[in-house]
């Protein structure tokens, strides 16, 4: 997907879970829902939920238990 479009298609939302994601697994380890949910200061399970979307649209890699990583195109 080309960058340009992807940065118009996505919420201000899912651009700041994809920030979140990125810094907490910079360090080369996936990051964990709570410490996502911690970081936004949102609850864990709606960090679960928008995981799985961004999951389904192939911006992250989520492995259950191990945590979330971007994916090439998040």
């Amino acid at each position: 997907m080309n960058a340009a479009l992807l940065n118009e298609s996505l919420t201000r939302s899912v651009e700041d879970y994809l920030k979140a994601i990125y810094r907490l697994s910079s360090h080369g380890e996936p990051a964990s829902t709570s410490d996502i949910a911690h970081l936004l200061e949102l609850s864990p399970p709606s960090v679960s939920s928008m995981i799985k979307r961004l999951s389904e649209q192939g911006l992250a890699e989520h492995v259950p238990y191990k945590g979330v990583q971007l994916s090439a195109e998040g």
